[in-house]
């Protein structure tokens, strides 16, 4: 048997043997199936990208760094999970990420800004580069209303 039939015939094993989720036995190809798109991703990293923008405002440094490092696990989720955005979003994270945390961990809101919108720009940026120029996230004007942005103490 060559190497490549004896890969394929593990690929059919693997395809037909059930794992228990705790809920119901699936095969490998449908926990594929089951894995979250981008579709599913960035609405939740709109939503912590605007947490993140008011708890620095705020100076609630604590929980921007929180939504920062959920924000960089969610978009290296998407790219494990949609390869053909691999690319633009570890350099997204290379490049344009970094300096949103830089600014988080020296509490410099002016750096943070100019960080934070630079990144932002890329963002949408990068939207248009894979043909979805119709997306376009903005800051909304206001803080959201289900989280707390002052820092515990300072109302």
């Amino acid at each position: 048997m060559t190497d490549e039939e004896l890969k394929a015939k593990i690929k059919e094993v693997l395809m037909e043997v059930g794992v228990w989720s705790g809920h119901r036995e699936m095969t490998l190809e449908e926990i594929a199936i089951i894995q979250p798109g981008l579709g599913l991703i960035m609405p939740e990293i709109g939503q912590r990208t605007w947490k993140l923008y008011y708890a620095a405002k705020e100076g609630h440094w604590a929980l921007a760094k929180f939504q920062w490092e959920e924000i960089k696990g969610l978009m290296e989720l998407g790219a494990f999970t949609r390869p053909k955005h691999e690319e633009a979003l570890n350099q997204f994270l290379r490049e344009d990420w970094p300096p949103v945390g830089k600014a988080i961990e020296s509490q410099d809101f002016a750096a943070f800004e100019t960080a934070f919108h630079r990144a932002i720009e890329q963002a949408n940026a990068y939207h248009e580069l894979k043909d979805k120029p119709y997306i376009r996230w903005k800051l909304p004007s206001v803080p959201p209303p289900d989280l707390e942005m002052k820092p515990r103490g300072k109302q």
